[in-house]
């Protein structure tokens, strides 16, 4: 209760809110607002790491009205017959058991396994409204713009399900081989493999919690061993992923032709994610990712069989090979959850207990499901020995591994010369600036992952990535033409979204080889027209994937150069950084440190402008969401500078934040009467809206396409 009555408070079990929770607090909002005829003014969810979310009412009450007024609308004259349809509320719904029977009454297409929705829609809207009259569709049938080989996969899985339905009985088919994918990422069984399974709680804390890393081995033709490492806090999940990290590196040097085998990518993903945010092992986990020692076998299974169940879970292909069960009171990784977090208020030793049956369970089922693949694997798949390197490459990847040696080598030398003999007070600020010396080179490192991954994918997968263009055909109507000393390649390609764009010069997803520039591209007719340089060409089928991230080498050079500057004690020679790392209040001139920055009573923008232009040797920001107007602010700012015979350096992640800044630059500049000079890095043909030249010398204005740089 507040002041004038009651407000509403929700608790979620989730790490941010969501519109959902805010409907449901609006829904409460207002029957409260009924009973007390005062509608609360506040709302609040608790959420899954204790922390509170407060939100307006007037902020949302209006759209909820609506959305409100709809739904009853929709209650007074509901649909004669209407069924449920699978969604993320599912898994919590009191309704899912009845749901069920009726998917299971109506044959509905969502019991296919791997069956989207928008996929559903367009076969409902061919006539193919369920699992068995998707199983009987004819193979020269065409549906809406699905692929081929999708409609191909979706009409094969329901056949198989319809047919166990019929009789009872599990079936498995091995498909065509594909080079390099399927079987043939299935190494040869070595007495070192590890399998190996994780147990993690999303809602602890922030940003939850990586609580049991767990191993089973063989050796010898003894029975399965099993290892787990347990962490209940984040200084113990660092401790407990250093000793799964070097257990699997022992283990690989012990066992050289051994692997670690996992189902699914939650594992590569967790060992991803906590070498970088603990900033250890990190040498590690590129060797294994670059040797390609995590075999996931859900990819193995995915691209090489297709089986009768409903589901491709490591739970549903215990069907084919554990068809007793696996038992226990735990057996779905939720279960797994709820019961760490009951042992975390309780502390009873036995439920930990339960949750290591469990992870053992995994890790003996994933040995199964391996061993279970193998016997299906046919004669000409090939097993996989590593990746194929030729001698240049193997040359220059030394070459790289010297590199990045001397790199860690490099930093650890760093780090220690800012660290060495500072006070408590100034530690935590050096400590952030040694952390900075690699940062880049860790933030590439998920964009280099994905693409990789990337490569790795299947069209299908590929097409429905939003970062790539997958599924490109040769368009026969259209030959290939000369483009000075380049030809330009036009193809077709099915509807996605997608965000390359004209200009963007991305890679084949076949060999990871530049693709060339594209010059055209119509999303409403789906074509596209590449071009590619001198002797090059393109095949008739490919897809196409974003470039890397791009070179950061001048970033890290300046980030050294300052961490040198602190070593030797002249840290005020970049100023401004310091004081950012430090923390501390702006410097203005003319005004007392900690003085308010926009005094009471004052002008807001006048304020902030003149506040801007007192800066000595620090920084102000000024933040806030869109639309509160911080370029606004910032060209008035920018103006005043200028005027004053300052030098004014624009930088932002994109080409268009700085012309919509600079936008306003040259309406202040023109209204202000101020002479100045502008130059911008970039090309002409991407970034300048006027076509003009990179330097403009105008009497009192800029183009949105220049910039004054520092």
């Amino acid at each position: 209760m507040v002041p004038g009555g009651y407000e509403v408070v929700d608790t979620k079990l989730s790490r941010s809110a969501k519109p959902k929770h805010v409907v449901q607090l609006c829904t409460y909002s207002a029957l409260v607002g009924r009973e007390q005829e005062r509608l609360p003014r506040s709302m609040r969810v608790v959420l899954g790491d204790g922390s509170e979310v407060p939100l307006k009412v007037s902020d949302f009450l209006y759209y909820f009205e609506i959305a409100r007024d709809r739904f009853q609308a929709f209650c007074a004259s509901p649909p004669s017959t209407s069924i449920g349809e699978p969604c993320a509320h599912c898994g919590t719904c009191r309704w899912l058991e009845r749901c069920e029977g009726d998917w299971e009454q109506s044959d509905h297409l969502c019991l296919v396994a791997n069956v989207r929705r928008d996929q559903m829609m367009k076969l409902r809207e061919a006539g193919f409204a369920t699992m068995t009259a998707l199983a009987r569709m004819p193979n020269s049938m065409k549906v809406g713009n699905i692929q081929r080989d999708t409609l191909d996969r979706l009409r094969s899985q329901a056949r198989l399900q319809v047919e166990k339905r019929e009789d009872g009985q599990n079936r498995t088919e091995v498909l065509p081989r594909q080079p390099g994918k399927g079987f043939d990422r299935l190494p040869r069984p070595s007495e070192g493999d590890l399998f190996f399974d994780m147990e993690g709680d999303p809602l602890w804390e922030d940003g939850g919690l990586e609580y049991l890393f767990g191993f089973a081995n063989q050796e010898r033709g003894r029975d399965l061993a099993f290892t787990s490492f347990w962490a209940h806090s984040r200084d113990e999940e660092k401790v407990a992923f250093e000793r799964a990290i070097d257990f699997i590196m022992e283990r690989l040097r012990r066992f050289p032709d051994a692997y670690v085998y996992h189902y699914a990518a939650y594992e590569e993903t967790a060992l991803k994610r906590l070498a970088m945010y603990h900033g250890t092992r990190e040498a590690e986990v590129d060797d294994l990712l670059r040797r390609r020692k995590l075999v996931d076998l859900y990819r193995v299974v995915r691209e090489a069989i297709r089986v009768s169940e409903p589901s491709y879970s490591i739970k549903n292909l215990e069907a084919f090979y554990l068809p007793e069960g696996r038992g226990g009171d735990v057996t779905t990784a939720g279960e797994s959850i709820v019961m760490y977090e009951r042992w975390r208020r309780l502390g009873l030793p036995e439920l930990l207990h339960e949750i290591v049956a469990y992870n053992t369970a995994d890790c003996r089922s994933t040995r199964m499901c391996r061993d279970w693949l193998v016997t299906l694997r046919p004669g000409d798949a090939t097993w996989f020995a590593g990746p194929v390197v030729s001698p240049v490459e193997a040359t220059k990847e030394s070459e790289r591994e010297a590199k990045r040696r001397d790199t860690d080598e490099k930093m650890q030398a760093m780090t220690a010369r800012l660290l060495a003999g500072v006070s408590e007070a100034e530690r935590p600020w050096r400590e952030l600036v040694a952390h900075l010396l690699e940062f880049h080179r860790r933030e590439a490192k998920p964009e280099w992952w994905a693409m990789f991954n990337r490569l790795e994918m299947s069209e299908e997968e590929l097409v429905n990535d939003a970062e790539c263009l997958g599924g490109l055909r040769r368009d026969a109507s259209k030959r290939p033409y000369p483009d000075k000393r380049s030809t330009v390649h036009s193809f077709t390609f099915p509807a996605q979204d997608f965000k390359i764009g004209v200009g963007d010069t991305p890679l084949r997803s076949d060999t990871g080889a530049p693709a060339g520039e594209i010059v055209a591209l119509d999303d409403e007719a789906d074509t596209i027209s590449i071009k590619v340089g001198p002797g090059k060409s393109l095949p008739n089928e490919l897809s196409l994937i974003p470039q890397g991230p791009l070179g950061d080498a001048v970033l890290r050079a300046a980030i050294y150069r300052y961490a040198v500057a602190v070593a030797v004690g002249q840290p005020d020679e970049y100023a401004a950084i310091t004081a950012m790392l430090r923390r501390e209040l702006p410097r203005l001139t003319g005004r007392d440190r900690g003085a308010p920055i926009i005094p009471a009573g004052a002008d807001p923008l006048d304020a902030a402008v003149d506040a801007i232009a007192r800066l000595n040797k620090g920084y102000l920001l000024v933040q806030g969401p869109p639309g509160t107007g911080k370029s606004y602010t910032s060209a008035h700012a920018i103006v005043e500078l200028l005027r004053q015979g300052y030098r004014v350096g624009v930088s932002s992640l994109s080409h268009k934040a700085i012309n919509n800044l600079l936008a306003f630059v040259e309406q202040m500049a023109g209204k202000r009467g101020v002479k100045f000079r502008g130059v911008k890095k970039s090309s002409d043909e991407e970034h300048n809206l006027n076509g003009a030249g990179l330097i403009e010398d105008r009497p009192t204005t800029i183009t949105p396409a220049m910039a004054a740089t520092n």
